[in-house]
């Protein structure tokens, strides 16, 4: 089967499930066939199951639970798979970079180098596949034109004719399957940019040793630099000090901190963070740069490097406890667990500055590992449903949760809040309108369920059949 024929039938698939649907089961399908159609390819180019495996587990999520993050989230493990698939050695954010290449601009740029490549090295189609082309396409003219002829001559041909219903094909069906038809195209026959691969991988993770000895100008400079960064890292840990101690007196004090000094408290502990992790790392890739870190003299910039990062993880600890205390007096909202998400990425942002500093690494290693972190933790998040966690947990744990913002998420947690109204007592604590609004909310949800075709039925129509 030719990579046209595969794709024309990927398009129709593409069609079939998305044409004027939304997202759900379609998701999971077209990953399956898009897996099974590079599966079938894999002479030209193994599949890379390593990255397969995370793409169809976001198809899931989306089945599972199709928010807006997470159909992002699979979008981006699409363009990473195609990267991947296209150049397995490429980084990360290359291989990305590469997938969404591949889906806008491929088919123009393989055009234009046909266009450009001498005559004599195009692959033209035989004389017998044009014949073929040719007549395909001459007869479906002609059948049409015949057709409309016969119709007006025969009123029982007329009548046949009529009962042949085409209303499915139109403009914007048309160009949504050619759409299915170039993404396929581009998926099976890629296009590979061998110059950003071959830059990609002149890039090594350690740092070269200077080949020459270093001259008097270069050491003097060298010194001066260590003395400048000595000063300025000196100056940035004490203040940081100052700032934990001034902390732990605030944290451990007798009086009860307010909803208000919860809120400061973590946000000045963010912003403490922020602040001092952005203008030092700047600091350390810019003396770490070069010849410094082969400076027999750095071991002084080093331990005060390393002493920075260590103040920087107690700070981050102690802003995952405040974040905590603010959690279990006022409950989860999306700030709060972004919080928890920027302090994991600043952790593994000061774990690989000292391997950096400590293993001679370069600063394209900080980006190819950290951009990794960031993918890894991306997929641990959309394990899962967020909207139904907080309201779960607001609603079980929070003595006075905050039903409007609970109502403010998505609707999949309607179900939860429409019980939460039901259970004894709620009409003395609730207000009447509350009640009201919930109802019509939990109803507007249960028929957006219902109209949902096959293509788009998620978990919840598997697990609730009797509201189809």
């Amino acid at each position: 089967m030719g990579i046209h024929i595969k794709s024309i039938l990927g398009s129709l698939a593409f069609s079939y499930l998305f044409y004027t649907k939304s997202f759900g089961l379609n998701t999971l399908l077209l990953s399956i066939l898009v897996l099974v159609f590079l599966f079938i390819c894999r002479k030209q180019r193994p599949l890379p199951w390593g990255y397969s495996l995370p793409y169809l587990f976001t198809a899931v999520m989306v089945f599972m639970d199709p928010t807006a993050f997470k159909i992002c989230l699979h979008f981006m493990a699409f363009f990473i798979l195609i990267g991947k698939y296209i150049a397995p050695t490429s980084s990360l954010y290359l291989s990305w970079f590469i997938g969404v290449v591949n889906m806008i601009i491929a088919s123009l740029v393989k055009l234009n180098n046909h266009i450009n490549q001498p005559r004599s090295q195009r692959k033209v189609l035989s004389k017998k596949r044009i014949d073929y082309i040719k007549g395909i396409i001459i007869a479906f003219l002609l059948l049409i034109l015949f057709a409309l002829l016969y119709q007006k001559a025969n009123p029982i041909f007329d009548g046949l004719i009529q009962q042949i219903d085409l209303n499915f094909i139109s403009a914007p069906w048309l160009l949504f399957t050619l759409f299915g038809y170039i993404m396929f195209v581009n998926i099976l026959n890629p296009y590979n940019p061998k110059e950003l691969l071959a830059l990609d991988q002149q890039k090594a993770n350690e740092l070269k040793h200077p080949e020459q000895l270093f001259t008097i100008p270069i050491l003097e400079k060298l010194k001066s630099e260590q003395t400048l960064g000595s000063i300025v890292l000196s100056s940035l840990n004490l203040l940081l000090i100052l700032f934990l101690v001034t902390d732990i007196i605030y944290l451990f004090q007798a009086d009860p901190i307010s909803n208000a000094g919860y809120s400061k408290s973590v946000h000045q502990g963010v912003y403490a963070l922020m602040f001092s992790i952005v203008c030092a790392i700047i600091i350390i890739l810019f003396l770490f740069r070069g010849h410094l870190n082969f400076y027999k003299g750095n071991k002084r910039l080093k331990k005060l490097t390393y002493f920075w990062i260590g103040l920087n993880v107690i700070l981050v600890f102690f802003t995952l406890y405040k974040n905590f205390q603010y959690i279990d007096a006022l409950g989860f909202t999306y700030k709060r667990i972004g919080v928890f998400v920027y302090l994991l990425l600043t952790l593994s942002g000061l774990i690989t500055v000292y391997i950096k500093v400590a293993s001679l690494r370069g600063f394209i290693y900080l980006i190819r590992t950290n951009i990794t972190v960031v993918f890894g933790l991306l997929l641990l998040s959309a394990s899962i449903p967020w909207d139904r966690a907080i309201t779960w947990y607001n609603l079980e744990n929070i003595e006075h949760p905050d039903i409007s913002y609970l109502m403010n998420l998505g609707d999949t947690n309607s179900e939860q809040l429409y019980r939460y109204i039901h259970t004894p007592n709620r009409e003395t604590i609730l207000h009447k309108d509350t009640f009201k609004e919930i109802e019509k909310r939990y109803a507007q949800f249960l028929s957006i369920q219902r109209e949902r075709t096959w293509q788009e039925y998620t978990a919840f129509q598997i697990r609730s059949p009797r509201r189809k």
